[in-house]
């Protein structure tokens, strides 16, 4: 099965990335919670046999840079908001020959090789799949067509993400299968659940 896995990622630059994480961290330091994330979900992917792609929020060369060390392609988001974004990366690929495609972001601290590969196997049943994220909204989502009704009318960044896509989904009679809820980071509170998760991995490395 020839799998696409699109990275959407920011570059990590101060004011433009994190931007939930300035009022308690400030800009320089959220830029680099931003690079800390994406290089944990990138060193977790990267083993993997999928046809990776690395979806870019801007032109900034720090993606260029990431692309070329792990030898991924590297894109350009196109579209007025996520959701058109997500739409365009999707069909892209889809179009470029893969049978179906899968989007994770870079801020799931858990998102791991075993996650994506329960949903590739999803797809072998379902049309689309969705890892729900703990604040509503969700980590992952793949399609095995273009979907672009999974896109509109969403209201991003809010508790309502999930719900709204699963509604679409079943108004377009689309069947669906969902993953196991994770999180992802977007709040202080996040950040600092991170960091309390990183240094109990780093106490049990020790013992």
């Amino acid at each position: 099965m020839n799998t696409a896995l699109l990275i959407f990622a920011k570059a990590a630059e101060p004011g433009f990335s994190k931007t939930r994480l300035i009022p308690a961290l400030g800009a320089v330091q959220a830029a680099a919670a931003n690079e800390i994330l994406s290089r944990r979900v990138f060193h977790a992917v990267a083993a993997s046999q999928l046809n990776i792609v690395l979806w870019g929020a801007s032109g900034h060369p720090a993606l260029a840079l990431w692309a070329e060390e792990y030898g991924w392609r590297l894109r350009r988001q196109r579209g007025d908001d996520l959701g058109q974004c997500m739409s365009h990366a999707l069909t892209s690929a889809l179009a470029d020959g893969a049978n179906q495609a899968i989007i994770i972001g870079t801020d799931c601290p858990l998102m791991s090789p075993a996650y994506i590969a329960q949903a590739e196997s999803a797809l072998e049943t379902a049309d689309v799949v969705l890892g729900p994220a703990e604040d509503g909204g969700y980590v992952l989502i793949g399609c095995k067509r273009a979907e672009p009704a999974l896109f509109r009318d969403i209201d991003w960044g809010t508790d309502q993400v999930l719900e709204q896509t699963l509604r679409a989904a079943s108004q377009a009679q689309r069947s669906v299968a969902v993953l196991d809820t994770l999180w992802d980071v977007d709040r202080p509170e996040d950040w600092q659940r991170f960091l309390a998760l990183d240094a109990c991995k780093q106490e049990v490395s020790k013992s």
